[in-house]
């Protein structure tokens, strides 16, 4: 690989990581894949089995290997996993604050009593 295209692929591997939340190891495992075509689906014990997950690899119809899905597909899939997830931590945290509030607003509201009562004094 020339220097320039080393320099595309960390490039590439760098935006995967950034923009589509691909660990390195899946950048690069995701950028083989496609080169390749396809692994044997015993190779995807590591990164490019975890890209199943993501919705960036398929099985084969023979269900010997791993291939890739087309980046307008596989990227817009890891993409669409990272919103969902990232929503329902949103939403998961939001009930927290809200148990956390509910928590709070009686500690504030004894504070608030015990200061009337001392100023009405």
């Amino acid at each position: 690989m020339t220097s320039g295209a080393a320099g595309r692929e960390d490039d590439l591997v760098r935006r995967l990581g950034s923009e589509a939340g691909l660990s390195k190891d899946e950048a690069l495992a995701y950028l083989e894949l496609l080169r390749k075509g396809s692994v044997p689906k015993s190779d995807g014990a590591g990164s490019a089995g975890r890209l199943l997950g993501l919705g960036m690899a398929i099985v084969s119809g023979d269900g010997k290997r791993l291939v890739p899905v087309h980046p307008r597909l596989g990227v817009a899939n890891q993409y669409r996993t990272w919103r969902e997830a990232a929503v329902r931590e949103i939403n998961e945290r939001r009930m927290r604050t809200d148990r956390l509030i509910l928590e709070l607003i009686p500690v504030y509201e004894a504070a608030m009593e015990k200061r009337a009562k001392s100023e009405g004094a």
